[in-house]
């Protein structure tokens, strides 16, 4: 038999904890993506779940789901973002293919 049950917090106690992480992930989450050393420190996929946890285990106020929805749409900025980077650089890397192919075959002809 289990002597400590799982309690959540509730009320005030609840509210403070989940500012604090809110508080919290605001700061980190835009420093981890916008990080300089060619990617992401963290994946969008963990805060993606440090999200949905705080959401899960909390009864958030107004103004909390507004900061847990900016910060969902930050995420989907920043993958938007590198999609359009990835597709960028894939479209760079055919054309560069391309013109390589096409410079072997212009000298074949004229010698």
């Amino acid at each position: 038999m289990d002597h400590f049950p799982d309690i959540k917090p509730q009320g005030a106690f609840s509210a403070l904890l989940a500012d604090q992480d809110l508080t919290h992930l605001e700061l980190v989450l835009r420093r981890s993506l916008s990080c300089d050393l060619g990617g992401p420190l963290l994946p969008p996929s963990y805060w993606r779940e440090r999200l949905a946890s705080i959401t899960r285990r909390s009864h958030l106020s107004h103004t909390q789901i507004q900061t847990v929805h900016r910060l969902y749409l930050h995420i989907d900025a920043f993958e938007a973002t590198a999609r359009q980077r990835d597709d960028e650089l894939r479209q760079e890397r055919e054309r560069a293919a391309a013109a390589s192919e096409r410079v072997p075959a212009a000298k074949s002809q004229g010698a």
